[in-house]
């Protein structure tokens, strides 16, 4: 056993770190399953008279089954990311926070429910509606949790095949059974509107003290992944740690400001693989996120206009004028002396 352990590590990479990796999945894993095991216990022992009830064809069965597609790859290091040196071990190292963290938020997220938990979606004639301790963070901590630990999972592996099936497939998955359980809730709570408004479906927001610490690590890696030189594992890194952050931050234009330069980031480092010394820009997006720490950066500036990108409200403007031509054209056939001149 010890010696198959020892073969299927070899493909890695970085054998040390997958055996770290694949221990910490297995683990939090186990625990993650005892969790949702004694909550089907409970359900069956202490059932709640329903006032509504339904099946869902994305049920716990089923995400199982999704988190157990991810496995071959981790396992057999297939489409195994190559980042070089230190980042390994910053792959490493936030894959296995992000499981830690997800898994307590799980677990929290299942104790604080109580007996209002269920596989399908139901309402219980005596349901309450959870807005303190996890749901406080978001509006579906048990499904934020999980999606948080396939990440965490895939970056600890360095995968970035199922960083992409986590993102792809699992998350669209996710969101469509949380807002099938919505529909559900705000029909039989008033109060959920209230609470849909203020509370994040999946991702937490980030208070002040916690959300300036985040910022200035993410500025200081982004500013050691320039230096050592950008490559296509560092980018999946900081892209999608600036991604993720601009759906944790507020006020609005900060989260804007993330969003816009992960996309900017993107671009220019590809600009760059065909012209090198647009590379240099890397460096005026770093100066554009440590001058946004304290003040309005160019982006931010940008959003207070037009509360948006402007490129994006021209492309939609233009494609739209075709439709509207098209509209009027069917609404007046004749294309002139509608409005009875001569």
């Amino acid at each position: 056993m010890a010696d198959l352990i020892r073969q299927v590590a070899a493909q890695s990479i970085n054998p040390a770190l997958f055996l770290a990796g694949m221990a910490w999945i297995y683990a939090s894993g186990l625990l993650l399953l005892a969790a949702a095991g004694l909550k089907f216990l409970e359900h069956a022992r202490h059932p709640e008279p329903l006032a509504t009830g339904r099946a869902h064809f994305f049920s716990t069965r089923e995400m199982l089954i999704g988190v157990l597609v991810l496995f071959p790859f981790w396992l057999n290091s297939l489409a195994q990311l190559r980042p070089a040196g230190i980042l390994q071990y910053l792959y490493s190292a936030l894959g296995i926070a992000l499981m830690t963290a997800a898994v307590i938020w799980h677990v929290w997220a299942k104790i604080a429910i109580r007996r209002m938990w269920s596989d399908g979606i139901e309402i219980k004639r005596s349901h309450t509606l959870m807005t303190t301790g996890p749901y406080a963070l978001a509006r579906h901590p048990m499904y934020a949790s999980l999606l948080l630990w396939c990440w965490g999972a895939s970056l600890a592996m360095l995968n970035w095949a199922t960083l992409l099936i986590t993102t792809a497939v699992l998350l669209p998955l996710m969101v469509k059974r949380a807002r099938d359980e919505e529909t559900e809730l705000s029909n039989a709570a008033p109060d959920y509107l209230l609470y849909q408004r203020n509370v994040p479906m999946l991702t937490p927001r980030l208070g002040a003290t916690p959300a300036m610490a985040v910022r200035i690590a993410a500025v200081v890696l982004f500013g050691y992944l320039i230096v050592a030189g950008l490559t296509l594992s560092g980018l999946l890194l900081i892209g999608g740690l600036h991604l993720y952050l601009s759906f944790c931050l507020v006020p609005a234009k900060v989260a804007f400001s993330y969003r816009s330069k992960a996309g900017l980031t993107v671009v220019v480092w590809a600009l760059a693989q065909a012209w090198a010394p647009l590379y240099d820009l890397l460096y005026l997006l770093l100066a554009m996120f440590l001058y946004g720490l304290a003040f309005n950066c160019p982006c931010m500036i940008l959003y207070e206009r037009f509360h948006g990108c402007p490129c994006f409200g021209w492309v939609k403007a233009c494609l739209a004028r075709p439709h509207a031509g098209a509209a009027l054209s069917k609404s007046n056939p004749a294309g002139d002396g509608s409005s009875g001149g001569i």
